[in-house]
């Protein structure tokens, strides 16, 4: 491995997560949504969580803020940059949530942007502040921060078969610290698949409108089932495969040097045949916490990666492998070194 890419330029200091207490049976989903069972099984998840009604979108994020803040010993005037990179919709269509957190948290010192890339947004906000802090301009601490209310506007958690939570998520990524080193990126951008999965209402396209409403198109779904589960299942799998080796031998890697892969929460299935096609045993990836947390969005990832931190399945100097997928359509990879 390039010894320069190994010493590595920034790290992932702290995390937080703001967990909805309400849990919601994946499989009492499928059922309202009119899906089989056997689909729920693919998924993987248990259950999946749910917000009080009045709590925003921004609330999660800025409370799993405070939380990373918190666990990186960061002051929210230390911060030069935050980065808000929520999947799903925001508290408004218009103005950017980034501005909102960087009032409430109190980081009068940190510019702040909405990147919007689906449920990559957080692997594709990681490479941004890494690529920050590389150009050495006075920015040495970055705020990622995420927050989702699914259950609002899809259709019983469900966007044709994967099935969505309520969260916030946020990591800290500083200049100072050694712990998860971001070493490589490796993103793929597919255009062809850019509209299959939208919300119709809300935009230039769809203004709000009781014929709108009618026709469902407030809620967020597959517009093209027959193509989703044709060309595009057929091409999903593999790229995440191909992403992953691409973002492995930008560092040098092998798929045998990886201690951890960590995947976004959408689909257990999917998950098993990635891992069996990079010859990673099942006990060394994410799949323990899709199971029990299910999806919530851009911050899937982190999520996993810090419970496998906890629990103490991973171990100084570990190769960790982040990937996940976002609507438009996109495939992130990061390869980190903790």
């Amino acid at each position: 491995m390039d010894e320069r890419k190994a010493n590595g330029l920034c790290g992932l200091a702290g995390f937080g997560f703001y967990m909805p207490a309400k849990k919601v049976a994946v499989y009492e989903l499928a059922q309202k949504a009119g899906i089989p069972r056997i689909v729920a099984d693919f998924a993987g998840a248990r259950t999946v969580r749910e917000a009080e009604e009045g709590v925003l979108p921004s609330k999660m994020a800025i409370e799993a803020a405070r939380e990373a803040l918190k666990n990186a010993e960061t002051l929210p005037e230390e911060l030069d940059l935050i980065i808000y990179c929520g999947a799903g919709l925001p508290d408004y269509v218009i103005p950017q949530t980034s501005g909102h957190i960087q009032h409430a948290l109190g980081a009068r010192n940190a510019f702040a942007f909405d990147l919007g890339q689906g449920c990559s947004g957080m692997l594709s906000a990681l490479q941004t502040a890494k690529g920050y802090i590389s150009l050495e301009e006075g920015i040495e601490t970055v705020l990622l921060v995420s927050g989702d209310k699914w259950s609002k506007f899809t259709r019983f958690h469900a966007a044709d078969s994967v099935f969505f939570g309520d969260g916030g998520g946020a990591v800290v990524v500083s200049k100072k610290a050694r712990d998860f080193r971001p070493l490589c990126f490796n993103v793929i951008t597919d255009g062809t698949y850019y509209a299959l999965w939208r919300i119709e209402m809300g935009g230039i396209s769809h203004p709000p409108s009781p014929e709108s409403m009618a026709k469902g198109y407030q809620y967020y779904d597959c517009w093209d089932k027959p193509r989703a589960h044709g060309e595009f299942k057929e091409i999903y799998v593999p790229t995440i495969i191909r992403g992953i080796k691409g973002a492995l031998k930008k560092c040098g890697l092998r798929t045998d040097d990886v201690s951890y892969l960590d995947m976004v929460n959408a689909n257990l299935k999917v998950l098993e045949i990635v891992a069996d096609a990079l010859s990673i045993p099942m006990t060394r990836t994410s799949a323990k916490y899709l199971i029990e947390y299910g999806h919530f969005g851009a911050h899937d990832v982190f999520l996993n990666l810090e419970m496998a931190r906890r629990e103490g399945r991973l171990k100084k100097g570990d190769i960790v492998v982040l990937q996940s997928t976002g609507i438009g359509f996109t495939w992130a990879c990061a390869v980190l070194q903790y």
